[in-house]
């Protein structure tokens, strides 16, 4: 199945504020090219959490089948398109060179915000139901984006929500598993939150048993 990873960064976190003024973390994340495409942009600390955010999404993507591929931020470079590295569109688009081979790349960005969706092409990023939401105080964050993630799926396959559950793959790097009744799908999910927002990305097209015989 085609892979999917999403990453939701909120830019008013207390830890996400000013890093672009951190060197050792420039080095340690991102390339050279990257590091001058945050230097010249005009929102620089929103441009570097969209490269993070791309990052993530990218490795997310690909370790769920490969677990084993690095994880190192700096292998995953990320080649905006032309007139994109400036940071200062709502919508980042381009791709992740990764140790795995190239991934299609969206990143939106706000003023709160900056979401990035990776995944094997063009045609499945356009094909990707994807969410985000206010936590608003939740207080369990993983369990509110599966509960979202959920309701989403079951309405695309016309059942109960409590037909469906999450699990974490234990054959990888704990990507998650979404269960119909007990059987394993072969959905492509991705789950993120992170500060007041939760996001997760899924491919409508992979909604079906592992086995490949459509849910009854």
């Amino acid at each position: 199945m085609p892979p999917v990873g999403n990453d939701i960064v909120d830019l008013a976190a207390p830890g996400n504020l000013g890093k672009s003024g951190d060197v050792r973390f420039l080095d340690r994340v991102f390339t050279v090219e990257e590091q001058a495409f945050i230097a010249g942009s005009a929102r620089p600390d929103a441009l570097l959490w969209a490269l993070w955010a791309a990052k993530e999404a990218a490795y997310k993507a690909l370790s769920r089948g490969n677990p084993a591929v690095c994880s190192i931020p700096r292998q995953y470079r990320v080649v905006p398109d032309k007139g994109h590295a400036a940071g200062t569109a709502a919508l980042l688009t381009g791709k992740v060179i990764t140790p795995g081979g190239e991934l299609a790349l969206r990143v939106a960005l706000t003023a709160d915000w900056v979401h990035a969706l990776a995944a094997g092409s063009e045609a499945a990023l356009d094909r990707l139901c994807r969410r985000l939401e206010d936590l608003d105080g939740a207080g369990d964050p993983p369990a509110f984006v599966r509960k979202v993630l959920l309701r989403e799926i079951a309405r695309f396959l016309g059942c109960a929500a409590c037909d469906l559950s999450v699990i974490k793959d234990p054959g990888g790097p704990g990507a998650p598993r979404v269960l119909f009744r007990g059987r394993v799908l072969a959905a492509e999910v991705s789950l993120s939150h992170d500060g007041r927002f939760a996001a997760f990305a899924f491919d409508p097209a992979t909604l079906i048993p592992a086995t490949g015989v459509p849910p009854d």
